[in-house]
């Protein structure tokens, strides 16, 4: 039996309960969502399998708990789920609905959005497939271990300058270039700048920490342009429990987006190759694969290949 309430915070909660105790429950932004959600629910009840929104809905809720790829794996199923070849039970779903969705996906997307997308549809299919057959000794097939996935967009390889970060720099309000300018110097992901609070931080031993990034929680060492531009940020928050950066993630990105406008930079600069250009240009220094790890937060060494773009031209003096 669903229920539906309004909560304080304006959103509409669905509590599912089965013989007096909640079996499943979740907030939605308006009531239409949430009643749609709560039929579903009811009518997946009547069936063997879930659908795959459900299916990818408690993916993310169990593997991804707590991790910062889980809104972006939610986000991803929503979309996968708005085609209505993925608008099925899962063992409803064959080949032929796999590859149809890949195709009308490709009109309309990069082969690395498409890619991303199939991947997390076989993600989800797998981990359903063990766990149904864990409960109930059922093995389904996988319609995803057949298709052909999208060759691989190339990787981007722009290393921004710092001549170029000047001028970026010089284009934004002087929060966002604190935020930007921090990117650069110590590599760190957006999602974990703006996580930053003043509990995270040990100035004195130049370093901070990270916790639950992307790989887990670990130190981030600081170069003393990075001290200076904490420092100042340390000192406008009023409070150790909350971020020193006030923003929202998408105003970062549009942030760097308008200032390359501004002063005529390419679209290949983006704020994520801030992260590339500092492993690049952290690389060039000489340093051994593991020392650049700890600067880059990898733990695969083939993860560090992929953003330090080196040339000939950085290893001639080193080879003396």
């Amino acid at each position: 039996m669903a229920t539906i309430r309004k909560t304080p915070t304006g959103t509409f909660n669905v509590q599912i309960r089965l013989k007096g105790r909640i079996k499943a429950s979740r907030n939605f932004k308006t009531k239409e969502q949430a009643t749609t959600w709560a039929e579903r629910q009811e009518l997946k009840s009547r069936h063997l399998h879930p659908l795959f929104l459900d299916a990818g809905y408690a993916y993310c809720h169990e593997i991804l708990d707590r991790r910062p790829s889980q809104r972006l794996a939610l986000n991803r199923i929503d979309r996968i789920c708005k085609l209505s070849p993925m608008q099925q039970h899962m063992d409803e779903i064959t080949l032929q609905d796999v590859n149809a969705f890949k195709q009308a996906r490709l009109s309309e997307v990069s082969n690395s959005t498409c890619r991303d997308e199939l991947m997390m549809i076989r993600r989800v299919f797998r981990w359903y497939i063990v766990e149904h057959h864990a409960k109930t000794g059922d093995m389904l097939q996988n319609p995803c271990e057949l298709i052909t996935m999208p060759k691989p967009s190339k990787p981007r390889d722009r290393v921004v300058t710092r001549d170029e970060l000047k001028l970026l720099l010089s284009s934004m309000s002087p929060q966002m270039a604190v935020i930007v300018e921090l990117a650069y110097e110590t590599a760190m992901r957006r999602g974990e700048l703006l996580k930053i609070t003043p509990r995270d931080l040990s100035l004195k031993e130049r370093f901070l920490r990270v916790v639950d990034g992307k790989e887990g929680s670990r130190d981030v060492p600081l170069t003393k342009r990075a001290v200076e531009l904490l420092e100042g940020a340390q000192a406008a928050c009023e409070s150790d429990d909350v971020p020193i950066f006030q923003v929202a993630s998408y105003s970062v990105t549009q942030a760097v987006r308008r200032a390359r406008d501004i002063v005529g930079l390419g679209d290949d600069v983006r704020f994520h190759q801030l992260r590339h250009s500092r492993i690049t240009e952290v690389a060039r220094m000489g340093l051994n694969q593991l020392q650049i790890m700890m600067v880059s937060g990898h733990r695969d060494i083939r993860s560090v290949q992929r953003y330090a773009h080196l040339n000939v031209r950085d290893v001639v003096d080193l080879i003396d």
